[in-house]
């Protein structure tokens, strides 16, 4: 039996060991031998912790995508009240100059923290909202849309941060120091275990260590397809 090769991503690394675990369980062929139960609790204990990293990993990623898009929003806006300020129609120009009153409040705002950033926001979008500046919004094509995004986008946002913040509350180690383990637990106690009890008793072993060999099998078959593609884009590319 072959064993997984190391250069498998992270994800595919937390896909084959969820996978491994549950071929496991639902064999009672193998379900009585201790060691072998053994291996798959360290699989399985790694395996959850893997899951839970990425998880954490992904929901920052998130989070930096969600702050991204209010900050072009707010930058949008900005630039187009800055420009009905200086067009030469009176009413334009006056309902600009009234909404960059209110817009100047907030100087630099995409500078500040998460936190300071999202209540700023939640201020100037109450500042908008005011019956006041109604007709100053209406008589600006485009402004009350970019306004409306921007109440999406800080919506995702706080979604976003809350994802982020409950992903961060169980997270351990990093997925990255994670993948050495579990990947020793699987290449160097499962297969070199289950290639041994296969050629011994395969009426025991032989339809586990199959399906383990399979799910092997598809990981490092992903990897080669990963590295040629590679090797000739490479190649292409001298």
């Amino acid at each position: 039996m072959k064993k997984l090769k190391s250069t498998a991503r992270v994800t595919e690394l937390d896909t084959v060991s969820d996978v491994i675990v549950r071929l496991y369980k639902g064999d009672s062929a193998v379900s009585g031998d201790e060691y072998l139960k053994g291996v798959l609790d360290e699989i399985e204990s790694l395996s959850e912790k893997i899951t839970v990293a990425i998880k954490s990993d992904k929901t920052a990623s998130n989070l930096d995508t969600a702050d991204t898009k209010r900050d072009e929003l707010i930058r949008t806006l900005g630039t187009l009240l800055n420009g009905y300020a200086v067009i030469p129609v009176a009413e334009k120009k006056a309902a600009a100059e009234k909404l960059l009153a209110v817009f100047g409040k907030y100087k630099g705002i995409t500078g500040e923290s998460y936190a300071n950033e999202s209540s700023l926001i939640e201020s100037m979008l109450g500042d908008f909202a005011s019956d006041s500046l109604a007709p100053s919004i209406k008589a600006l094509e485009g402004v009350s849309s970019l306004l409306t995004d921007l109440r999406a986008a800080q919506d995702e946002f706080n979604k976003a941060n809350d994802d982020f913040t409950a992903a961060n509350a169980s997270k351990g180690e990093s997925a990255t120091s994670l993948k050495k383990p579990l990947l020793s637990a699987i290449n160097d106690r499962l297969v070199p275990y289950l290639t041994a009890m296969n050629l011994a008793n395969k009426a025991t072993y032989g339809d586990f260590s199959a399906k383990v060999e399979a799910e092997i099998e598809k990981v490092n078959a992903s990897v080669m397809k990963r590295w040629k593609s590679a090797a000739v884009t490479e190649t292409a590319e001298k």
